[in-house]
């Protein structure tokens, strides 16, 4: 009886020991996405925010305003954007761009070094969101974002060939 005890022990034991290897094998593939990663850092570290950068434009022929502000934390850096309405001065939050594990970074931009700007980069006459970056393998990030007239939302732009 005691050897039937002590062989259902060592049971127990290595289906717990099994469990613990399982969910730390799955927890150690989900911090391999990024996005989940980011996600997770949030309960485990301090989210010190820090403005980098602050930015207003109007975009499009309806004179839309906007504040963009370029934020650093614990898990890299965002894009925020928000409403500007010019006759309260009341600001609404419209979108937020994640530059996960992304470290602030300058470009020089007529002849003046900033790390966010406002230039017609796709040279359609509307002003687009330039928020240079830089990945943790060092390589030089320029971030654009151009503006949707119809959604009155920013989009990353992406050259098109």
């Amino acid at each position: 009886m005691e050897t039937t005890n002590r062989s259902s022990d060592w049971l127990n034991q290595k289906k717990l020991i099994l469990i613990f290897v399982a969910a730390a094998v799955c927890f150690a593939a989900l911090t391999l996405i990024p996005s989940v990663r980011a996600k997770l850092q949030g309960y485990f570290t301090n989210p010190n925010r820090q403005v980098l950068a602050k930015i207003t434009g109007y975009f499009s022929s309806d004179q839309n305003h906007f504040l963009i502000i370029k934020i650093q934390d614990s898990a890299g850096l965002q894009i925020e954007i928000y409403e500007l309405n010019s006759q309260s001065g009341a600001q609404t939050f419209k979108q937020k761009f994640e530059l996960i594990e992304d470290a602030d970074s300058y470009v020089t931009l007529d002849r003046n070094s900033t790390n966010l700007a406002l230039q017609d980069v796709d040279q359609d006459g509307n002003l687009d969101i330039i928020a240079p970056s830089v990945d943790r393998n060092g390589n030089l990030r320029l971030n654009t974002f151009r503006f949707d007239a119809e959604l009155k939302l920013f989009e990353p732009f992406t050259k098109q060939e």
